[in-house]
């Protein structure tokens, strides 16, 4: 059965992986799909060129590749949501297809509720197809992804603390990233993503399906490929343990708009790591910890980072004309991370930091109110708990400086959150032995 679709039309009967493509000489990986009426083929630089590879490293790569291939269809594939799916690049195995299943129905759960469409994704899989282990060896070099907010930026500092070597890491360069790794004093590797052009003007008529997709996780293959190219074992991502919870319940089924931040993705991506390259680790730094621990490490570690770090998304926008160069203060991202950085940071800091103080600007109400679980549900952004945004709120509410902001005076009487376990660590995680010492300073 194919995808039930509620208010439009199916616009293609099958959607194909056809091929991809990877030129040692140039770094090119290209990456090609089609639907009966269209064709794509988007591509990604990895700079440095050539690489000279073993047979051992050829034959790793081009498994995992493969399986870039098809994590990078959802972009694609979401488009027009197909009923029947052809892979003409090669064969998944029952895990491999079981674990794209997961991948795109997960991923897609936020798209799915804004579209108002119903997932029936099953990827085909060949019986006879087996994996193919490659005992290849690694340095143990580490690789930190860096998207320019106060995350990464204290997983940097984290990691330099504790005397390990790290690679700043992105995918596209803008601004904050370019500030954030230019401050850490880092090295770094810069990806570039160019999507089919044909997907974005169909985009732009509004003929096919759009919304979210888990970038994250599709950052996650190109990083697998990256330690391959270039010799690095270790990934440390900066993903919290907030980013476990979903947003909503839909038909008993979680939609988590940071599904591929979580630890359930990090586990089913560990796995599909280690069943063809065990030398490479992937994990989150940061997974125990919560969003308000993190901010509190932030406020102590990173000062340096205050005046060009920025999580807003729309300094982060695809098309580069309309990407702001600040925080734009009135989003559901902007909301949060003022909310969990004002309790440890000077207000005055942080005001110049973001630009503005949405706790004092009556239009932010609902916003507000959705974050602290009054009305609505969890946004659909990276944001953290109902329970720490009231925290950090009942923080706020007993300072003089800013009980007095017209959010907080008027919410104050509806919120009341303990401490709890909060600013807790939890050992639900999979950090390596080698970076166990970082925990150390988890304080």
């Amino acid at each position: 059965m194919g995808n039930i679709l509620k208010g439009k039309k199916i616009l293609c009967k099958v959607f194909y992986y056809k091929k991809y493509d990877f030129n040692e000489q140039n770094g090119i990986l290209s990456l090609a799909y089609a639907t009966d009426k269209y064709t794509f083929t988007e591509t990604i630089t990895f700079p440095n060129a050539p690489f000279k590879l073993n047979d051992i490293q050829k034959k790793a790569l081009n498994d995992i590749l493969f399986l870039t291939h098809i994590a990078f269809g959802i972009s694609y594939y979401k488009a027009f949501l197909c009923p029947k799916i052809q892979i003409k690049s090669g064969h998944l195995t029952k895990t491999q297809a079981q674990f794209f299943n997961t991948f795109y129905l997960n991923g897609l759960g936020e798209f799915s509720v804004k579209n108002n469409v119903s997932l029936n994704i099953n990827f085909p899989f060949d019986k006879n197809t087996h994996i193919t282990t490659h005992n290849l060896l690694l340095s143990d070099n580490t690789f930190v992804p860096v998207g320019g907010g106060k995350d990464s930026c204290v997983s940097i500092e984290l990691l330099k603390e504790a005397g390990i070597n790290a690679t700043a890491f992105s995918v596209g360069n803008p601004q904050p990233i370019t500030s954030c790794v230019q401050k850490s004093g880092l090295n770094h590797l810069i990806l570039t993503r160019k999507i089919a052009p044909e997907l974005l003007q169909l985009n732009e008529t509004g003929k096919v399906y759009n919304g979210h997709v888990p970038i994250t996780g599709l950052i996650a293959f190109l990083l697998w490929i990256s330690g391959i190219l270039y010799d690095h074992r270790y990934v440390a991502m900066s993903c919290e343990r907030s980013a476990n919870s979903p947003n909503m319940i839909l038909n008993s089924h979680k939609i988590n708009h940071q599904y591929s931040k979580s630890l359930d993705f990090e586990q089913d991506f560990y796995k599909l790591t280690q069943s063809i390259t065990p030398a490479f680790r992937y994990f989150s730094l940061l997974r125990p910890l919560s969003e308000m621990h993190i901010a509190k490490l932030f406020s102590q570690k990173c000062e340096s980072y205050f005046d060009v770090f920025t999580s807003c998304n729309k300094a982060f926008r695809l098309d580069e004309a309309k990407r702001l160069s600040h925080w734009c203060g009135n989003c559901d991202k902007c909301r949060f991370v003022f909310l969990i950085l004002a309790p440890f940071m000077d207000k005055d800091i942080l005001i110049k930091a973001i630009g503005d103080n949405p706790l004092d600007d009556e239009n932010q109400l609902t916003g507000y109110e959705e974050l602290l679980g009054i009305s609505g549900h969890k946004p659909f952004e990276c944001v953290g708990e109902v329970n720490e945004c009231r925290y950090a709120f009942t923080l706020l509410a007993q300072k003089d400086e800013w009980m007095n902001d017209k959010i907080i005076s008027k919410l104050s009487q509806k919120i009341f959150q303990s401490q709890d376990d909060i600013l807790n660590t939890s050992s639900n995680h999979l950090i390596p032995e080698r970076f166990k010492n970082v925990m150390d300073q988890f304080k």
